[in-house]
């Protein structure tokens, strides 16, 4: 059973992203959660530095930016809790 599902939105916002996803694996320890990334094709590299370091994470990479409500969506219909 998941306690918390986190959707990130992300858009060209690789240092903001990195960190923000270290804070919940630090936070993590007593609270079952999954974590769903949709990348609005971003074109500086969290991406694929998110999968390499953190394989955990569902990762869903947009070609273009289809804005906040459409990403946020396909966030949605990937998580499991």
């Amino acid at each position: 059973m998941i306690d918390l599902c986190i959707i990130i939105v992300n858009w060209n916002t690789k240092r903001f992203l990195l960190h923000f996803v270290e804070s919940i694996f630090q936070k993590g320890e007593t609270v079952r959660w999954e974590v769903v990334i949709v990348d609005n094709g971003s074109r500086d590299g969290g991406g694929m530095a998110v999968k390499k370091i953190f394989p955990a994470v569902h990762f869903i990479e947009n070609d273009s930016n289809l804005g906040f409500s459409k990403a946020a969506n396909q966030g949605l219909k990937r998580l499991s809790g």
